[in-house]
C-alpha cells in the first residue's frame, strides 16, 4: 500500500498520478485535505518499487511512503510531524502541553454543571467533559438529558469560557451534538461503528473527534477505526485508551500501560488516557493518571463531581473536588520532569482533605478522614440501584 500526499492546489499533478496509478492497474482513493491530498494506491505485488520510483518523480508529489499496516493514514509514516488537534485559540492536543479534560459523567443539571466547571477549571483542567446522551448498560439506568443536556453545556461554556466535549451516540443526532461541542467523543461501544465514523468524518466542521478503543480492540483494529474518520477529510482525530476487559477484580478494566508507547510508535495521532473508566473506583484514578503522564500520554479524561454519593452515573469513580485538585498538584509535577508543561491551577489546592494514595504522591496533603457517605461500597450500591 502507497500512501501519495502532494499540495491541495496542484490538480495537474493529481491528475497525472491518477493516470500513472490507473495504467499500472492500481486501485486508489483520493483523501482531500484542507493544505494538501493524499492518495492511498494499492499496487500489484512485485511492481511496488519501480512504481514508487515513478511517482516519486511526478512533479508536485511531495512524498511516496510504503506501509504494510492495514490502517494508512493513521500510521506515523502518514505525517513528518506528530498531529497537533487544535480545539480552541491556544488549546491544542498533542503538543507540548498534557492537557487535562474533567467534569461529571453526566449532565444532570444546570446548577450541577456550573459548579463542577468552576473546580475542574480552578484546579487547571482546559476542557470540560459532560455526557448528554448517555449509552448505558441497562435501559433502565439514568440515559442523560439528551438535547437539554447540550443547551445546559452550551449555557456553561459561555458562561466559564471552556471548551466542551460530549458523547455522540446515534447518527441522527450528529448535527445537534456538531452544533454544541467543542470536540466530539465517539464512545466504547461505537468505537467500531463504521458508519458512525464516516458520518463524523464528513462533517463539514471538522469537528476534533475523540476516539476511544473499543472493549477487546486491538490497536490495528484502533488505528483503522480512525482511518475511517481521516478518509472522509478530518485530519483532528484524537485516541483514547480506556482499559479493557481483564482478569483483574481490582479495576473496572485493565490498561495495558505499554499500549500507549506501543500507539505513540505506531501512529502521528494524540493520544490520551480515560483512568476513571480503567479504574472504576475513584481511589485508583490517581495512579493510573500518573502512569499515563509517565508513559507518554497526551493527556487525561477524568470524571469529576461535587458530590459522588448523588451522582446518577458512574458515582463510584467520579473524584470529590478536593481529591481532583490534589492529583493535579501531583501530575502536574510529574509532566515537568517528562518536559511537558500543564496549565497551572488559578485556585489553590485544599490542604483539608485526605488524598486516596497520601502515601503514594509526590507532595500530598495531610490525612483526615473520609467523608460519611464516601465508601467504594456504599457507591456501587448506589450505582446498582440506579
Amino acid at each position: 500500500m502507497f500512501l501519495i500526499s502532494l499540495p491541495h492546489s496542484h490538480q495537474s499533478e493529481l491528475r497525472a498520478v491518477r493516470e500513472r496509478l490507473d495504467r499500472a492497474g492500481c486501485r486508489y482513493q483520493s483523501i482531500a485535505l484542507a493544505d494538501r491530498v493524499q492518495v492511498v494506491a494499492f499496487p500489484s505485488s512485485g511492481h511496488e518499487a519501480d512504481l514508487a520510483a515513478e511517482l516519486q518523480r511526478v512533479r508536485g508529489v511531495e512524498r511516496v511512503v510504503r506501509l504494510r499496516s492495514p490502517y494508512c493514514l493513521s500510521a506515523r509514516e502518514a505525517t513528518e510531524a506528530r498531529t497537533r488537534v487544535t480545539v480552541s485559540a491556544g488549546l491544542e492536543i498533542g503538543g507540548n502541553e498534557f492537557v487535562v479534560m474533567a467534569g461529571p459523567c453526566a449532565i444532570e443539571s444546570y446548577g450541577q454543571t456550573r459548579q463542577i466547571a468552576g473546580v475542574v477549571k480552578g484546579a487547571g483542567a482546559r476542557v470540560l467533559r459532560g455526557g448528554a446522551f448517555k449509552p448505558r448498560t441497562s435501559p433502565f439506568a439514568f440515559q442523560g438529558l439528551g438535547h437539554d443536556g447540550l443547551e445546559v453545556l452550551r449555557g456553561v461554556r459561555e458562561e466559564t469560557g471552556l471548551p466542551i466535549i460530549s458523547e455522540l451516540m446515534d447518527q441522527s443526532e450528529a448535527a445537534a451534538v456538531d452544533e454544541a461541542v467543542d470536540i466530539i467523543q465517539i464512545g466504547m461501544r461505537n468505537a467500531l461503528n463504521y458508519a458512525l465514523l464516516r458520518d463524523v468524518g464528513r462533517l463539514r466542521s471538522r469537528r476534533p473527534v475523540l476516539l476511544k478503543c473499543g472493549i477487546g480492540t486491538t490497536l490495528d483494529e484502533f488505528l483503522c477505526a480512525a482511518d475511517y474518520i481521516l478518509c472522509e477529510g478530518n485530519p483532528n482525530v484524537i485516541l483514547c485508551l480506556r482499559g479493557t476487559i481483564g482478569i483483574s477484580r481490582e479495576s473496572r478494566s485493565s490498561l495495558n500501560v505499554a499500549d500507549i508507547p506501543a500507539l505513540r510508535k505506531r501512529t502521528h495521532l494524540p493520544i490520551i488516557v480515560d483512568p476513571s473508566h480503567v479504574a472504576g473506583a475513584w481511589d485508583l484514578v490517581p495512579a493510573i493518571a500518573a502512569s499515563a503522564v509517565v508513559a507518554g500520554a497526551d493527556g487525561l479524561l477524568v470524571e469529576v463531581h461535587h458530590d459522588p454519593s448523588g451522582a446518577l452515573c458512574d458515582a463510584g469513580q467520579c473524584l470529590r473536588p478536593e481529591l481532583f485538585h490534589a492529583m493535579m498538584h501531583r501530575i502536574r509535577l510529574l509532566a515537568q520532569v517528562m518536559g511537558r508543561t500543564m496549565a497551572s491551577a488559578p485556585e489553590p489546592m485544599s490542604r483539608g482533605e485526605a488524598h486516596p494514595f497520601s502515601d503514594f504522591c509526590l507532595e500530598a496533603p495531610p490525612a483526615a478522614p473520609a467523608k460519611e457517605g464516601y465508601s467504594r461500597v456504599g457507591l456501587q450500591a448506589r450505582e446498582a440501584a440506579l
